[in-house]
C-alpha cells in the first residue's frame, strides 16, 4: 500500500520480473504437475511463485530464502491467507551460502548474488536433487552492447554481467543440466513490468506533489525511466530456463 511517508515498494508487480501472465501461469502448472516433495527459492521477495506451487501441490514442503525482512513478511503474510504456512517457511539467509539440496530450486532474479548467470547456474545445478529441476531467470542479453549502450544504463553496467541467450544455454548444460523449456520475455513483457515498478513513484507524487520527499522520489523515478526508455529497451531481455537433472543411476 502506499503510506503518505513513501511509496509504495512492488505495490502494482505480482512478481519481481518481467513476466506475462499466462506465462507466469504456465511455471505453476508446469511446476506443480512435476510434483516436487521439496521446493527452494532462493532470492525469493514475497515469493508469489512459491506460493503458489507450494498451494498447488499438497504434499510440499518449500523454504523461500532472502535478505529482504519486509519483503518476507509479506511473503509470511501471504502464506497465511493461503493455509500454506505449515507448509512455507520464509527465512532471512544469504542465498549464496545455502546448501541444503531440493526436488525444485528456483532462482528469479537473483542471479546477481552468485555473480554473472553463468557464475549463479553453476552454484545452483548442484542442489538439484536427482531427477529435480531448476526454474532459473535472468537477463540476457538481444545483442551485445556497445559502450555507448552501456553508458546509457544503471552506473557501472558491464558486458559481461549478462549472456546471450545461447551462451546461458550453454553455461546451464556444461553443468550437467538439461534444457527443458527454453523461453525469453516479449517486449510487452519489460514495458508492462517497468511501468508498475515506477507506478508506486508515480501514484504517490500524484498524491503528494508537496511532500518534503516529493523532489527526491521524482528524481528517482525520472533516472529509472531514462535508464529503461533510453537505456535497456530493445537491448536487454529476460530469459526463463526450466532446467532438469537426470535420476541417479
Amino acid at each position: 500500500m502506499t503510506s503518505q511517508d513513501r511509496p509504495a515498494r512492488y505495490g502494482h508487480l505480482d512478481c519481481n520480473s518481467p513476466i506475462a501472465k499466462w506465462r507466469f501461469d504456465r511455471q505453476v502448472d508446469d511446476c506443480a504437475a512435476f510434483a516436487p516433495s521439496s521446493i527452494v527459492d532462493i532470492g525469493c521477495g514475497w515469493g508469489e511463485l512459491l506460493q503458489r506451487i507450494t498451494e498447488r501441490v499438497p504434499g510440499a514442503k518449500a523454504v523461500g530464502i532472502d535478505s529482504d525482512l519486509e519483503l518476507l513478511e509479506r511473503g509470511r503474510a501471504g502464506a497465511v491467507r493461503r493455509g500454506i504456512a505449515d507448509r512455507l517457511e520464509f527465512v532471512e539467509y544469504q542465498g549464496e551460502d545455502w546448501t541444503e539440496p531440493a526436488d525444485l530450486v528456483i532462482c528469479i532474479g537473483a542471479a546477481h548474488a552468485f555473480g554473472t548467470s553463468a557464475q549463479a547456474v553453476a552454484a545452483l545445478a548442484p542442489l538439484v536433487k536427482p531427477g529435480g529441476r531448476l526454474l532459473f531467470g535472468d537477463g540476457i542479453w538481444q545483442r551485445t552492447p556497445t559502450e555507448a549502450e552501456l553508458a546509457g544504463m544503471w552506473p557501472d553496467t558491464k558486458a559481461d554481467e549478462w549472456l546471450l541467450l545461447p551462451d546461458l544455454v550453454d553455461a546451464a548444460v556444461a553443468t550437467g543440466l538439461r534444457p527443458l523449456r527454453v523461453e525469453s520475455v516479449e517486449q510487452h513483457e519489460w514495458d508492462d513490468f517497468e511501468s508498475e515498478f515506477l507506478m508506486d513513484k508515480e501514484v504517490w507524487l500524484q498524491a503528494n506533489p508537496g511532500h518534503e520527499r516529493a523532489e527526491e522520489v521524482r528524481a528517482a523515478a525520472d533516472a529509472h525511466r531514462a535508464w529503461w526508455l533510453r537505456g535497456h529497451r530493445g537491448l536487454l531481455g529476460f530469459a526463463y530456463l526450466t532446467l532438469g537433472r537426470q535420476v541417479a543411476l
